[in-house]
């Protein structure tokens, strides 16, 4: 499954994503998702956190890896700027009228969690499985009813 996992790092050099506008993250987003394609997840190592990453997508039940399929994970360092673990982009599978992506920040789940690594992985996973929950239609009510 790591396959859907795209690292957002260093496409624009040593500048601290935090500190980009919303035009320039989603050029990065976007760079970040056209390398990945252009290169096989087994010709890179994945960081431990990106391997944290996939591990909770490897994790998730065969029904909710079908409705991620086409769906990119991508791993950022801009969760402090925004105050988040992670973020869905896009419209509801309902409404398919956007890029569909889910960002999952580790600047914030590791200072968070970080000190744990059982809690940082079940954070992690936690936290995926809420923007799974987004992109199936959930608002912040139905998420926090669904105990994510």
């Amino acid at each position: 499954m790591a396959d859907y996992l795209l690292p957002g790092r260093s496409a624009f050099g040593a500048q601290d994503p935090a500190q980009l506008s919303d035009e320039a993250f989603e050029a990065l987003v976007e760079r970040s998702e056209a390398l990945a394609r252009d290169l096989p997840p087994e010709r890179r190592q994945l960081t431990a956190f990106e391997q944290l990453v996939a591990d909770a997508i490897d994790r998730l039940p065969a029904e909710f890896v079908a409705v991620i399929d086409h769906l990119p994970v991508v791993v950022s360092d801009r969760g402090a700027a925004i105050h988040a673990y992670g973020q869905y982009y896009g419209a509801t599978i309902a409404r398919d009228r956007a890029a569909h992506r889910i960002v999952i920040f580790q600047d914030t789940l590791e200072r968070d969690f970080g000190p744990d690594p059982e809690l940082l992985a079940r954070q992690v996973e936690r936290t995926l499985r809420h923007e799974i929950a987004h992109h199936l239609g959930y608002g912040e009510p139905g998420v926090a009813a669904l105990g994510l």
